[in-house]
């Protein structure tokens, strides 16, 4: 087998640490270890490192002492590890999957609105969506006298940013949010009269789209609401596969499972044996890696070139299993804080497999 780049496009500030070494939260190494099993080379570079005009990409390939500065052919195949917003970034993005170049991932960022819709017309995962709808004071009210129990979410965001709970009675209301930067520390809960919502709320509805969603009775660990994070990606066959999973807890007296919001990731069978204990754990966990697979495959019908995914996954104490949300560009160091390395660095090895397959089949999967 002989040795072939892959592109790893990753964001401005991985790109300016790789000479430094301190990375952050990406495991570079853990590409160079995956990539090499398939004769591959990783090539690191920005969106702003390609020219299409010549064809190549400056970047960053492993050298025997930390990284070598390289200029190369654009790679045949780029795995996308960045959010670009601009509509320029992703016109370039577009232009080469237009030139032949296989971009998996290619668009990293979706609206939760529209990911619900797509999954909405789907029978098989329908009645596994929470009630969701477009927030306004309207159906923020009427939501609430219906489920008494509610979570407001930007469409775009991440890590639980702008993320706010209304839980309501017939003689008032609850609001949580915070202000500050994510933090479990900046949550505040307040009482409200019923029927009247925090100023908070107007203003962001007003500022960005929001969701008004049903929130679902999670089970809980020591008293703190879990979910599970499963990633989802295309392996070496081309087709979607789990490559581990974790439980999420959120804070102590919090709702956000996020970790970046003060939850803490769990090992699934040490959470769903002590929580759900007279439900086989094994048997849970395979329907869940069933149920976000089939997600993966919905998904991918109308979003191109998606090959990597983070599911939340919800499950209510008596079993039942809800999608939450999902992402395209997943934080994988979850793995790591639920001292699941070798899950960790499956997430790694996947796509660099995809990436061997797409070199050999020289067309994007069917399925």
């Amino acid at each position: 087998m002989h040795l072939e780049f892959v592109g790893i496009l990753i964001n401005n500030n991985t790109y300016r640490r790789i000479s430094s070494g301190k990375i952050g939260t990406e495991s570079l190494t853990n590409y160079e270890e995956a990539a090499a099993v398939y004769g591959l080379v990783p090539c690191f570079f920005t969106i702003h490192h390609i020219s299409l005009s010549t064809g190549k990409v400056a970047g960053f390939i492993p050298a025997p002492a930390g990284f070598s500065r390289v200029h190369i052919p654009i790679p045949r195949a780029v795995h996308m590890r960045a959010i670009y917003h601009k509509r320029q970034e992703q016109e370039l993005i577009d232009q080469l999957i237009n030139r032949g170049v296989f971009v998996y991932n290619g668009r990293t960022r979706y609206g939760k609105n529209v990911i619900h819709h797509m999954l909405e017309q789907d029978r098989g995962v329908s009645r596994s969506l929470p009630h969701t709808v477009k927030a306004t004071p309207v159906s923020i009210r009427s939501m609430l006298s219906q489920h008494g129990d509610l979570v407001l979410k930007p469409c775009s965001g991440s890590i639980g940013v702008g993320i706010m709970r209304l839980k309501g009675t017939s003689l008032h209301s609850q609001f949580t949010y915070s202000r500050s930067s994510p933090s479990a520390s900046g949550w505040r809960t307040v009482t409200l009269p019923p029927g009247k919502l925090h100023p908070l709320i107007y203003q962001r509805i007003r500022q960005a789209p929001f969701l008004v969603q049903q929130r679902i009775p999670l089970a809980e660990y020591d008293g703190r609401p879990f979910d599970i994070r499963v990633t989802v990606q295309r392996g070496g066959n081309g087709r979607w596969e789990v490559a581990g999973m974790f439980a999420k807890t959120s804070a102590p007296r919090m709702f956000v499972s996020n970790i970046a919001q003060g939850g803490s990731a769990y090992r699934v069978p040490d959470i769903l044996s002590r929580c759900m204990p007279d439900i086989p754990a094994e048997l849970t966990i395979e329907r869940i890696a069933e149920f976000s697979v089939y997600i993966a495959r919905i998904l991918s019908l109308s979003i191109p070139y998606a090959a990597d995914f983070g599911m939340d996954i919800g499950i209510t104490e008596d079993g039942k299993l809800y999608f939450i949300e999902c992402n395209g560009c997943d934080q994988r160091y979850g793995f790591m804080e639920a001292g699941m390395a070798e899950g960790w660095k499956r997430t790694y090895h996947n796509p660099m497999a995809f990436a061997r397959y797409l070199y050999d089949h020289g067309v994007w999967p069917h399925e």
